[in-house]
Parts: C-alpha cells; sequence; structure tokens
C-alpha cells in the first residue's frame, strides 16, 4: 500500500492541491449572464416543478440544451440549495474527475512524471483552469469526448468489440450533454487519423457496436420527448444546432484566427508550451499512436470552430486536453526551451504581467474618470460608474509572475517550468478572489442584488430590449395563476395553441405580447429591467410604469400602483 502511494505521490500531491484551489470560493460571486445562470435557471425550475426530463427556461420548453449537465446541477441544488456554489459544484466533481483519467491515461503509456506534468499543464493555465470553476456545460461535454477518443484509441490497439461500444457510449452521453456537435468532431478526428496516418481501423461490426452504444442514451431520452411532445421538439433542438454552424448566434461572429487568439492568450502558457510539439511531425519515442490522436483531435476541434460562424471562446476548450497530454509528455522528456518558444513564452507572458497591473491600478487610478474620455458607449460607461472597492493584489500577482516567468526564460528547466505551472495557479486563483467580484460588481452585481429583493414575491419579471436570464434564476419566477391565465389568454388571441409547441419566431413574438398584455391590460405586480439606452423608448411604450432602481447600467422599473408590494 504505501509503495502504492508513493508511487503516486506527486499525483496525489496535485489532487489535493487542486481541492484546495477550486472547492472553496465557488460562492464568492453571481452567476455571470447568460451560460452559467441559463443552465441554473433550467436546472432550479427542475426542481420547481418536479419535471427532471424536460428542459426548462421560463417554464417553456427550452430545446437549445439536453439535460446531462443539468441533471447534475439540479441534484447539486438539492443538496446544497438553489445559489452559486450549488451550479458550481459539479464542474468541481467534472474536474476531479478529468484529472484522474488524464492521469491514469498518461501514466500507463509515458510514466507518472508525464502524467504529473500533464495535470500541471491543466490546472496551471487561466482558461482550463477557469472553467473547473465555472458552472457551463464544457467540462462534462470535453470528458465524454475525451473518453469517447480513449476508447477508439484502444481499438487501434486491441482488436476488441466491447471498446467500439464504450467508446459510442461515451459519444452518446456527450450527446445528451451539449449536442451533436460531438460526432462531428470524433467522426473528423477518427476520419482524418485514418488517412493521414493511412491506418484502416474501422471495421463494419465495429461501427455497428459502435452506433448501438450511442443510441443507448439519446434514443431514450429524445424517443421519450417525441412520444409526448410530438416530432417538433427534435425539429427545433436540430435547426438550432445547425444555426451555430451558419449564423452567428448572440452576435458572436469573430474572424477565423479568433480560436487561435484565444488560445495564445487564455492558455498561458499551455499552449505556448504545446505548440512546437503539438504542430511537429516528429513522432514521440515510446508510445507514438497516443500522441498521434490528440494532435488529431486538436487540430480539428480548433479547425472546426475557427469555420464556423459562431465563435464563442468556450467553443474551443475541447483543444485544452490534447495540448495538455502532448505538453506533458514533452515536458517529462525536456531537453531544451527553443528560441521561438522562448519568444513567444516571454512575451505572451508579459502580456499577463501588464494585465494583472492594469487590474490593480484600478486600486491607485480613478480608471472610470480616464476611460470616460475614450468610450461612447453610454451602457459601458454606466457600468464603469459604479462604485467598487478596487485591490491592488493583482499587482502583487504581476510582480510574483514576472519573476517566476523570468526565471523561468533565463534557466529554462523541468523544475522552473513546473514552477511556472504552479504559480500561475495560485496566480488564477487570487485573482478570481480579489479581482472577479469586483468586475461582476461593476457589470452586473448591484442589479441583480436589486432582483433578488423580489424573491417570494408573485410578480412576473422581463427584460426589454436585450436577453438576459437573471431575471427568472434571481427573482426565483414562479408560475403562479394569475400568469399561468394571462399566458392562456394571450395563445389564444395568437392562435398559438400550446406554448410548448412555438418555435423560436412565435416565442419572441409571444414574450412581446405577454409583457404588453401584464402591463396594460392586468393588474399583476410587474418588473421589467432593460439597459440605459432603452430608458427613453421604455418610459414612451409604457407610461404606467416608475423606474425603482438604476444601477450598473440597468435600469429596473415597476409598476406605479402596486409599487412597495
Amino acid at each position: 500500500m504505501w509503495q502504492k502511494i508513493k508511487e503516486h505521490l506527486g499525483f496525489i500531491s496535485i489532487i489535493c492541491f487542486y481541492l484546495v484551489l477550486f472547492v472553496p470560493f465557488l460562492g464568492q460571486v453571481h452567476l455571470f449572464d447568460w451560460d452559467e445562470i441559463n443552465f441554473a435557471e433550467a436546472a432550479r425550475e427542475m426542481i420547481v416543478t418536479g419535471d427532471w426530463l424536460n428542459v426548462q427556461i421560463n417554464y417553456e420548453p427550452f430545446w437549445e440544451k439536453p439535460p446531462l449537465f443539468i441533471w447534475l446541477q439540479a441534484c447539486s441544488m438539492s443538496i446544497f440549495g438553489v445559489n452559486e456554489y450549488a451550479a458550481r459544484f459539479p464542474n468541481v466533481v467534472i474536474g476531479l474527475v478529468t484529472l484522474f483519467v488524464l492521469y491514469l491515461s498518461v501514466y500507463r503509456r509515458y510514466g507518472k512524471q508525464a502524467g504529473v506534468f500533464t495535470l500541471l499543464m491543466y490546472i496551471g493555465s487561466v482558461t482550463p483552469h477557469f472553467y473547473f470553476k465555472s458552472g457551463i456545460i464544457d467540462p462534462l461535454f470535453n470528458l465524454f469526448i475525451f473518453c469517447t477518443i480513449l476508447y477508439l484509441v484502444r481499438s487501434t490497439e486491441y482488436k476488441r468489440i466491447a471498446n467500439f461500444f464504450w467508446a459510442g457510449l461515451f459519444l452518446g452521453l456527450a450527446v445528451i450533454t451539449k449536442g451533436p456537435v460531438c460526432l462531428l468532431i470524433v467522426g473528423l478526428t477518427g476520419l482524418v487519423y485514418q488517412l493521414y496516418y493511412k491506418v484502416n481501423f474501422y471495421t463494419t461490426k465495429g461501427l455497428l457496436i459502435l452506433f448501438v452504444g450511442l443510441l443507448a442514451f439519446p434514443a431514450l431520452f429524445f424517443g421519450i420527448q417525441v412520444y409526448q411532445s410530438g416530432w417538433w421538439f427534435l425539429q427545433e433542438f436540430i435547426t438550432y444546432q445547425i444555426d451555430l454552424f451558419r449564423y452567428p448566434i448572440a452576435s458572436h461572429g469573430q474572424p477565423f484566427y479568433y480560436h487561435f487568439v484565444v488560445l495564445l492568450l487564455g492558455c498561458f502558457p499551455l499552449f505556448v508550451l504545446a505548440l512546437k510539439p503539438i504542430a511537429s511531425k516528429t513522432e514521440i519515442i515510446g508510445d507514438a499512436n497516443y500522441a498521434r490522436w490528440m494532435k488529431v483531435l486538436f487540430w480539428v476541434v480548433l479547425i472546426i470552430f475557427s469555420s464556423v460562424t459562431t465563435k464563442i471562446v468556450h467553443y474551443s476548450s475541447m483543444c485544452y486536453i490534447p495540448l495538455a497530454i502532448v505538453a506533458g509528455i514533452w515536458l517529462s522528456r525536456y531537453t531544451v526551451l527553443t528560441r521561438f518558444t522562448r519568444i513567444l513564452l516571454g512575451f505572451v507572458g508579459v502580456v499577463w504581467v501588464l494585465i494583472l497591473a492594469a487590474c490593480g491600478s484600478f486600486f491607485l487610478v480613478d480608471i472610470n474618470k480616464f476611460l470616460s474620455k475614450y468610450i461612447q458607449d453610454e451602457f459601458l460607461l454606466a457600468q464603469l460608474h459604479t462604485e467598487v472597492s478596487w485591490s491592488f493584489i493583482p499587482i502583487v500577482l504581476g510582480i510574483i509572475l514576472a519573476g517566476v516567468l523570468f526565471k523561468t526564460l533565463i534557466k529554462p528547466s523541468k523544475i522552473s517550468i513546473s514552477s511556472l505551472l504552479v504559480t500561475n495557479s495560485l496566480v488564477i486563483t487570487l485573482l478570481m478572489v480579489s479581482f472577479v467580484p469586483q468586475v461582476e460588481q461593476t457589470v452586473q452585481g448591484n442589479w441583480i442584488t436589486q432582483l433578488e429583493k423580489y424573491k417570494g414575491k408573485e410578480m412576473a419579471h422581463f427584460t426589454f430590449g436585450f436577453k438576459s436570464y437573471a431575471h427568472l434564476f434571481y427573482t426565483e419566477q414562479a408560475s403562479f395563476d394569475d400568469l399561468k391565465k394571462a399566458k392562456e389568454i394571450i395563445l389564444k388571441r395568437l392562435e398559438l395553441g400550446d406554448s410548448h409547441n412555438l418555435n423560436e419566431e412565435e416565442r419572441l413574438a409571444f414574450h412581446v405580447y405577454m409583457r404588453d398584455y401584464v402591463v396594460r391590460e392586468t393588474d399583476i405586480p410587474v418588473s421589467i429591467s432593460t439597459k440605459v439606452q432603452k430608458f427613453v423608448e421604455i418610459r414612451e411604450i409604457y407610461p404606467e410604469l416608475k423606474k425603482v432602481y438604476e444601477a450598473n447600467g440597468y435600469g429596473v422599473y415597476e409598476r406605479a400602483n402596486v409599487l412597495g408590494k
């Protein structure tokens, strides 16, 4: 027993390090709009309605995402309560599982040092570290894709049909986590691997078994959905997934090189350290097969999401795992840090040091007054004028990071690079504790605090001129009788039938009519949140409303005759 502990002491130390860094402070700041609040609201409504099969937002079908991650959040909220900690806790557990899978898969092929360095690469880089402290779907989605690839790797090495079944099973779990884009990622990775390395590992029997495993969970979930609600749900779900590739959903259109820049800056120092080995044609000595798969997976993911129209930071997060593995193996066999890598590492490192210094400068300088000269956006200006007590800690963190980076560049070695990764982990954690709360307070914190005051009240909550989920989650919007009756009246007027059968265009129209009806034709207590640019317009459209709160560039309006209820 002691021998096994000694053998894996480095791994055990990292797990303990991980728990210390990731478990505390999860609920320190409000959830961020949209994605974090989006999934948390769906989980909250599962608990409120008792309907764990159908994903709902505002008590209406939400077909954009399948339910698996939301189930985990709902389970967490059942234990910890409906709050930020519960919404983010599943990803801490998912992160822990990911580290175990990463370590074991690398350790068995390249040794314990490569396994340990892989984990350091992962949690010692900015965005991979941050994602396990968030309440978004991608960490679970990426874990299932990675497990699928692991079994495909094994299928090229061992002619066991069970490998295809397990690959399909994990792929099916990925489908009901985030959607069918995982089929494209895994399918293209396998195809490119075969064509590039001229290896044919697929057999008709193997593909059939993989297909059976793939269908196990999605067929059950979508089959029940179709049985209950008809084909419209599946149709809308597929349409939305296709539109993500065709159109810049939610105004997230970006240039082709967007994800390369995101990885370069966001995955510091992982991406810089992994760039040469992952781009090199030189084979890794020993088990080259596994490393080949990781390289192919990285490039397939990067190219796919660089090509689609909708580009969001976390779309390329599947790149983190192959980057960490390739970089971890490289560091375990470290010989030299090339001049190009040193220059790039120094450049990106200096950028991060400057970012930390800029964050700390908010403590020393009236940054609002300075930026106001150059910013024209009325909403952003209003956010910058939020009164916040900034900290000088980011400056200290920048000095520490600069010192460790300088030492690494002057005398690069396994130890100095590992020190940089450990230091970066601590810097990220301390930055999130000392700076992120102030950022959240600036961009939304005061407004959300106002929304929280509506908890427990039978009120209808809307937004005007922008999309949000905060007004639902933080007011704990209930579907009370008067609101249900109002919905039925609007559906009848618009001749739309059941609200469960509305497509996206009909749903948008329905919400506008619903808001107008509640404000103008009922005495239901109501609040409407809008942004500063819409203050004049909302007064013209709804003269019966009065602004009762303004902060972070948001205004909250209520019906004048129900104020104080």
